[in-house]
């Protein structure tokens, strides 16, 4: 049985699965089945009838329909408590409360417009340099950048801010805040063994998309229909491509994420929290083994799906110790994000040009949110406002 098929995870163990496009392998599961014992075959078949037996299309219409009840009272309950726009004054009174700091911000829609995801040609804006420059000059600021690129281009993008921590691939990588090395959080191995059956997925969808290409990183795949010819057709054939994967993947802990013009495929249990809490175990550590205090400000910062995650474990924090959570998002879809503001990457900085008074009446040109507002709570900080 194809790897790649619905009922591959419902048979779990019991059948005989292969990658259909390895035919060595497929081989060599023939010759086990022929090769299997007797008591192994009926342990098996018994198995997978069980399976059979339980898995009916009343058992499907029941798990259907919980499902689809737990997922709508998540997003009923968001709905009715509508998230509050973004608070300067208070985000900077709690700013300057605050004695260490920690900051996590999204790059792609965040710091700078979503671009090409697989663009060769990497910039960051002059503006977000000078701001993040600015925030880990002040010893009680920990900053972190979190983005879907890989380790190297990151690496490329910051290279003007020394001591700057990076999350990469949405979570696979992490460098510490001050560090040199990067931190694997994936087995890229594992990576390797399961790209190659979810790209010729990807080829099917990318010949029928006009424009569209794919691009692999270290630890997931990326499928990218920014520039397609029929638009609407691309998220059309990105969509059931999703599922498509989603469902032949489920066995193989994989999934497809949605982006602007892109889907990312990658482990499902790797997302950008699991860089996240590996910050805040070494911040627990230092705190027990040296007595250094958990910080008692923390920012998060962004706009994609991906970010949910961030800001549900910020909340959590919250409750272990850190006094002041501030979770933001740009847009206005259902979030777990206390606070949002609606304007997107620009156009944010006329209220934060009235609120910041007349010394930055020069800077208050359209920037990126995170800009305005972290050079605003500088400045703040550096004149005692």
């Amino acid at each position: 049985m194809s790897e790649f098929t619905g009922s591959a995870s419902v048979f779990e163990n019991h059948g005989l699965t292969v990658n259909p496009w390895d035919y060595r392998e497929c081989a060599d599961a023939i010759k086990t089945a022929l090769d299997m014992s007797e008591q192994e075959r009926k342990t098996r078949w018994h198995g997978l009838y069980a399976s059979v037996m339980h898995h009916t299309a009343m058992h499907w219409y029941r798990s259907y329909i919980q499902h689809l009840e737990q997922v709508w009272k998540e997003h009923s309950s968001r709905e009715i408590t509508a998230v509050p726009r973004l608070s300067f004054a208070a985000v900077s009174e709690k700013y300057r409360a605050a004695e260490r700091r920690l900051f996590i911000i999204d790059y792609e829609g965040t710091l700078a417009s979503w671009g090409d995801p697989t663009s060769i040609v990497l910039t960051t804006p002059k503006r977000a340099i000078d701001v993040l420059n600015d925030l880990i000059e002040n010893p009680q600021n920990t900053v972190y950048v979190m983005s879907a690129r890989m380790p190297e281009e990151l690496e490329r993008l910051f290279r003007q801010v020394p001591g700057l921590g990076l999350i990469a691939e949405n979570g696979c990588f992490l460098m510490e805040a001050g560090a040199d090395d990067w931190i694997e959080l994936t087995d890229t191995d594992y990576a390797d063994a399961w790209k190659p059956g979810v790209k010729n997925i990807l080829k099917y969808y990318n010949e029928r998309v006009e424009g569209s290409k794919i691009e692999e990183r270290h630890c997931s795949l990326i499928f990218d229909y920014s520039k397609a010819e029929d638009v609407k057709g691309a998220f059309k054939q990105a969509g059931e491509c999703a599922n498509h994967i989603n469902d032949a993947s489920h066995d193989l802990n994989v999934h497809a994420v949605p982006v602007e013009g892109a889907l990312i495929v990658s482990q499902a249990d790797i997302n950008k929290s699991s860089a996240t809490a590996l910050i805040s175990e070494n911040l627990e550590k230092l705190k027990d083994k040296k007595g250094v205090p958990l910080p008692d400000f923390l920012f998060v910062v962004g706009d994609s799906r991906e970010d949910e995650y961030v800001f549900s474990w910020a909340h959590k924090m919250k409750k272990r110790g850190i006094r002041d959570v501030v979770t933001v998002t740009l847009g206005a879809r259902n979030t777990e994000a206390s606070a949002t503001l609606t304007h997107g990457v620009t156009g944010t900085y006329k209220p934060l040009c009235a609120s910041a008074g007349s010394h930055l009446s020069g800077q208050c040109s359209p920037a990126p949110f995170p800009s305005i507002m972290l050079r605003v709570l500088m400045l703040q900080n550096a004149y005692h406002f």
